[in-house]
């Protein structure tokens, strides 16, 4: 069964940013919540993705869900790092089944799954354009962290909204 995946309406102008519309990609299957709402990313596998067989690194992948995180925080005119606020990390599962090799380029869905007082819990899946089954799929988790006293603060409100519809 073939699914489609929807951005986030419209989310950069709820912060008072300008209005950047998002694509509106088909083709990735998945058979879970995802299907309600995600926010689409491309990013075509380079060579330093790679290992030597040709094969995405498995280290990369952490990177590339990253990118396609702050592509959605940038689009939404959510600040990544700044004086107050910090995305760190905090936890990252990854499940591969099919390899994304040079040269591919790879849709990336996802979705903010849980929203904590000071963390995002997000699902995410890749897909190689044009296949309808994932090649990686999983969960992160990202705290909202102050940088000037490294420890974690709540996520503001306009924030929470926007991540919640």
């Amino acid at each position: 069964m073939e699914s489609y995946y929807y951005t986030f309406p419209n989310t950069n102008a709820r912060l008072g940013g300008p209005q950047i519309p998002f694509q509106f990609v088909q083709g990735i299957d998945k058979t879970s919540s995802m299907s309600v709402q995600a926010c689409p990313f491309e990013r075509r596998i380079t060579f330093a993705d790679t290992d030597a067989a040709g094969v995405a690194h498995f280290s990369k992948s952490a990177v590339i869900v990253e990118e396609a995180i702050h592509a959605f925080f940038q689009n939404s005119g959510i600040p990544i790092l700044d004086s107050s606020t910090a995305w760190p990390i905090v936890s990252l599962q990854i499940d591969y089944s099919a390899p994304l090799k040079f040269g591919d380029l790879v849709q990336i869905a996802l979705k903010p799954e849980k929203i904590g007082s000071s963390s995002i819990t997000w699902n995410f899946m890749a897909a190689k354009k044009g296949t309808t089954s994932p090649a990686l799929q999983g969960t992160l988790i990202q705290c909202h962290l102050n940088p000037a006293t490294g420890s974690p603060s709540p996520i503001p409100e306009p924030i929470r909204i926007l991540l919640k519809n």
